[in-house]
């Protein structure tokens, strides 16, 4: 069976960084942040549809359940519809019906959830939407898992330190079962 692992963050906390990382140590795939390429080439105004963002959503589920019968043991997923129903709030102050259906069902899509630290210094490219935002991003998602009851880890430190808690998480899971 296939853990699935996602990352969350604000803009420019890591998790792609991190995917492709683990994914290299654990000899698996990542899915990569579909939104992302989405939005660089649909965007109008640095804004998109809600329509749009559902579509997104939809979309990085289905390319993580094809994945996942190409994953080694773990399947890394650089975003969540999660993410996607937060830029929809962000944007236009609520999501489609469909989305927040999606947002709330999406944490039972994987084994582990992992919350990329803003300790690392902010990259600040033309499609992202500045450091301020990180930090709102970063405290709604610190909000929503804790109100939640989400179960998850936060990861912080350079990629390495990340790397190991990951990694360290996961043996730990693994005992657990055994």
């Amino acid at each position: 069976m296939i853990k699935k692992i996602v990352f969350l963050g604000g803009p420019s906390t890591g998790k792609t960084t991190l995917c492709e990382t683990l994914a290299n140590e654990l000899n698996t795939i990542t899915v990569p942040e579909y939104g992302r390429e989405y939005w660089i080439t649909h965007q109008i105004d640095r804004r998109l549809t809600p329509e749009q963002l559902l579509h997104i959503a939809k979309m990085q589920n289905q390319m993580e359940d094809k994945a996942t019968l190409k994953a080694n043991q773990y399947l890394l997923c650089d975003t969540s519809a999660f993410t996607t129903w937060h830029f929809a709030l962000h944007y236009h102050e609520q999501a489609l019906p469909e989305l927040e259906k999606l947002a709330k069902e999406c944490w039972k899509r994987y084994s582990l959830v992992v919350l990329c630290g803003d300790d690392i210094p902010y990259d600040d490219t033309w499609e992202r939407s500045g450091d301020a935002n990180r930090q709102d991003f970063q405290e709604f998602i610190r909000e929503h898992l804790a109100k939640h009851n989400i179960n998850h880890i936060v990861v912080a430190g350079d990629i390495e330190q990340r790397k190991q808690a990951i990694l360290k998480s996961l043996r730990l899971s693994a005992a657990e079962v055994s």
